[in-house]
């Protein structure tokens, strides 16, 4: 008879009942019986319910102890067959070394009844083959055997039994009672079966929902920037063409609509984060330009190149763009923005995810700066062949060695700065850097400011031969 040919009742076919002899006439071959219970999908199926391992179970335990005491028997154990050992999840009246390592080498009574998959009542175990044959027979003294098969989608998982070191005429009432505590265990399992499929799917619903969270948030955080800098500009635009107020007035009025519905889109996410009602953020005022710090015409560097459509992109005419982008904010806060811009190099990145990276550590470097202070933005060759770099710099509040450790982390704020921080900046950074295939940085000391630096390898066209594509290294002081 093959492992396949073994009977295995349908379930909810109810128990089944066979006697030692009966049984005796149906078993198999000692190696059939091992393919059978050892087949992999029941293996794994019991791996997955947790029967083989080294914990307690207290559902089970309880199950064993209370049958060892109705049935008056010396010993009782829920078993389940693992790829190599027997594993008793709970066993009690055992001694050492059994009821400590709980674990058994080669063939039990548990294999037949997995094998069998009915109710095996053996009233004397030495009165035939193959039963007097199991080695537990001799080693454990068993003389008397009842165990019932516990099932879970159809499969026999394991084994609920007593044993007697004497023959005895196992009584109805006891197959009775090891029966319903067997099935007491199933759906015991059944229970914590779904329960696991609930807190998965509970789990997959939690991802996708941060999953729309973090895109959301990365959103706000992004538009932040550009949204404060167009702000400034429009401030300044009022002051130095009074004619041309209605038209700078409708452009003004769609920039507050758009800061205002930002805020609130912010304010709710928040709120949804917390479980409360939080009012949306602010949106904060554009106060005006200082003088002194604008002098933009004679100031800025040249216009930066018009970017391939296509190939890695030339990064100091990129960063130009993106001081252009900040400066308003710089001089709003009192703040010398300047440019070293000598790297020469390309990187294969987009201009866009250049753009808002670069903007938002300039932006988080100006927060934490003090007013007259100076932020860099610099790019260089790296001292490793082949690499380039980019860096922001302030001279602001800095960051304590445990502060820079989590920096980086999604969500994390040290609180010092000086506008609401939503944590997500050095994140998107650097993700965005071990995207295009480099690493960021971060240098800090407590009140002497943060460097945050980014590497990637250089992506320079092969005809290019020390020349950008667009605007040569530059130096040049912003604001």
């Amino acid at each position: 008879m093959s492992a396949d040919a073994l009977s295995f009742p349908t379930p909810g076919a109810g128990p089944q009942r066979i006697t030692g002899a009966s049984a005796a006439t149906l078993c198999p071959p000692e190696i059939e019986i091992d393919l059978a219970v050892r087949e992999p999908a029941r293996v794994a199926l019991t791996t997955a319910l947790g029967l083989l391992d080294r914990d307690v179970d207290e559902a089970v335990g309880h199950a064993v102890s209370l049958v060892r005491r109705l049935t008056h028997s010396p010993v009782s154990f829920f078993g389940a067959v693992g790829p190599e050992v027997d594993h008793y999840k709970a066993i009690e009246g055992a001694g050492a070394p059994l009821a400590d390592t709980r674990t058994m080498e080669g063939r039990t009574f548990c294999h037949y009844t997995h094998a069998l998959g009915r109710t095996l009542v053996i009233d004397d175990t030495r009165a035939q083959s193959p039963w007097c044959d199991v080695p537990t027979v001799r080693t454990l003294g068993v003389a008397a055997y009842l165990g019932v098969p516990v099932r879970h989608q159809g499969q026999v998982v394991g084994s609920l039994c007593v044993i007697d070191q004497v023959p005895r005429r196992w009584g109805e009432q006891e197959i009775d009672l090891l029966e319903a505590m067997a099935q007491s265990i199933e759906r015991e399992l059944a229970l914590r079966a779904a329960l696991q499929v609930a807190r998965e799917d509970m789990q997959r619903q939690a991802e996708l929902v941060l999953e729309r969270e973090t895109l959301v948030a990365n959103v706000l955080h992004d538009l932040a920037t550009p949204m404060l800098s167009l702000q400034l500009s429009l401030a300044m635009l009022r002051k130095r063409h009074p004619g041309e107020a209605d038209a700078l007035a409708g452009l003004g009025h769609a920039t507050d609509m758009l800061r205002e519905l930002v805020g609130a889109l912010n304010g709710r996410r928040l709120a949804r984060a917390s479980g409360t009602d939080a009012a949306p953020l602010p949106a904060e005022p554009a106060p005006p330009a200082k003088a002194g710090l604008i002098g933009r015409e004679s100031q800025d560097p040249a216009p930066a190149a018009e970017e391939p459509a296509t190939g890695p992109l030339a990064l100091d005419a990129v960063l130009v763009d993106v001081a252009r982008m900040v400066q308003p904010i710089a001089a709003r806060d009192g703040l010398r923005l300047q440019t070293q811009l000598h790297s020469g190099g390309h990187v294969a990145v987009g201009r866009g995810e250049l753009l808002r990276v670069a903007g938002n550590l300039l932006n988080n470097a100006m927060k934490f700066s003090r007013p007259g202070g100076t932020v860099t933005l610099a790019s260089g060759r790296d001292a490793q062949p082949g690499w380039v770099w980019m860096a922001v710099r302030d001279e602001g509040v800095g960051m304590t060695p445990e502060e820079v450790a989590r920096c980086t982390d999604r969500g994390y704020s040290n609180g010092k700065g000086r506008a609401h921080s939503t944590g997500l900046g050095l994140a998107i950074a650097r993700q965005f850097a071990v995207e295009g295939g480099g690493e960021l940085q971060v240098h800090s000391e407590v009140d002497r400011g943060t460097e945050v630096l980014i590497r990637w390898p250089d992506r320079r066209p092969v005809s290019q031969s020390g020349a950008s594509w667009g605007t040569p290294a530059q130096s040049s002081t912003v604001g």
